[in-house]
């Protein structure tokens, strides 16, 4: 099996922490790894190729913290190549680039894990079962996508409706209203936007359900530079429909299982979520992440930092992130409105993006 990593993200949702040049999936977050590094330590047991989609301003990025996992003794699958994009045209153009690839190289009935590479998974076992049993399923050929069982309503995800392990419908983010209906019915599940399936069955699918989508990726595939990464054009890559992998074929084929799993999975897609992840973990009330914080009568707060120290005292339900050329201070719930106050600093102070 092959992992393929999609490493698309602006660095926008976790600033000032991530930026456009450190996106959260190369930050070191947990452990001194990064949520890109975990993912190929992860996938290591299961796949023995691992390939990416990426833009070259972050592939130094890459190659760097793949080094750095050799060099401290990780054994992970080495690197496999994948896709340089010029620019960004959502996940089924990216997935479709790399899987032309592979089936140029005979692999069409390779089996390929696709799987974001900015999301956190805390329980391998779990997460193992999952993957083992969608590499079945894809086998069977089917596509296979996961679904998160839901602990609360989320409206920031979307859902699976599901009966077991066929698919019923995907629906979109939801208001609070729906969030808490889905919860209720029990029949839905988190989209994860992780996927499993033959390199010959998504192709098959693809040029059914979105032929101009595969006729002009195969375009620009063939006129690509060539070598361990495809490198299109930009004038090629522009002229492929922007669309996800979900709208593209998942929503439309009938080829399709979900399985269900609860792995400890979060995408990390907002501060709060990572006030989830952190709580409790240095201290009992708060989340912190900092070389040297001080909460005095402080309660549910985020504290990020590095060497500057951070003192709270009296507060309750802050974000607080510290670098070493920005400080935002929020409060803790409203963390989506990070985007908001991004439009505000894009206008005056654009060299912090």
């Amino acid at each position: 099996m092959i992992n393929l990593v999609l490493c698309g993200g602006s660095g926008t949702r976790l600033w000032p922490l991530s930026r456009k040049k450190l996106p959260k999936q190369y930050t070191k977050l947990f452990g001194g790894k990064s949520l890109f590094e975990e993912n190929i330590i992860r996938n290591a047991v299961l796949c023995d190729r691992v390939m990416v989609a990426t833009n070259i301003e972050h592939l130094p990025l890459i190659e760097e913290q793949l080094r750095g996992l050799g060099s401290k003794g990780f054994e992970f699958a080495p690197e496999g190549g994948g896709l340089i994009e010029p620019v960004g045209r959502n996940t089924a153009p990216a997935i479709t680039l790399v899987l032309l690839a592979l089936q140029d190289e005979l692999h069409d009935e390779e089996v390929v894990l696709v799987t974001p590479s900015d999301h956190r998974i805390r329980n391998q076992s779990e997460y193992v079962r999952a993957v083992q049993r969608a590499e079945e399923l894809a086998l069977q050929g089917y596509l296979v996508t996961f679904g998160i069982r839901p602990t609360y309503a989320e409206t920031g995800y979307g859902y699976i409706e599901s009966d077991g392990e066929e698919v019923l419908s995907f629906k979109e983010k939801p208001d609070r209203t729906t969030a808490e209906q889905y919860l209720a019915a029990g029949t839905y599940l988190w989209n994860s936007g992780m996927f499993v399936f033959k390199v010959k069955t998504f192709l098959e699918e693809l040029t059914h359900y979105a032929p101009e989508v595969y006729e002009t990726a195969l375009q620009a595939f063939r006129r690509a530079q060539k070598g361990s990464f495809i490198v299109p054009s930009l004038k090629d890559m522009q002229a492929i429909p922007a669309i996800s992998l979900d709208y593209a074929v998942m929503e439309k084929s009938k080829r399709v299982k979900v399985v269900p799993c609860d792995p400890g999975w979060s995408d990390l897609g907002s501060f709060d979520a990572l006030y989830d992840e952190s709580l409790g973990i240095v201290d009992k009330e708060n989340a912190v992440m900092a070389n040297d914080a001080m909460l005095v009568n402080s309660k549910r707060c985020l504290v990020i930092g590095k060497e500057k120290p951070i003192i709270l005292d009296g507060v309750e339900d802050l974000i607080v992130v510290q670098t070493e050329d920005a400080t935002l201070i929020m409060r803790r719930g409203q963390s989506q409105d990070v985007r908001q106050v991004l439009k505000i600093i894009e206008k005056d102070r654009p060299e912090l993006l």
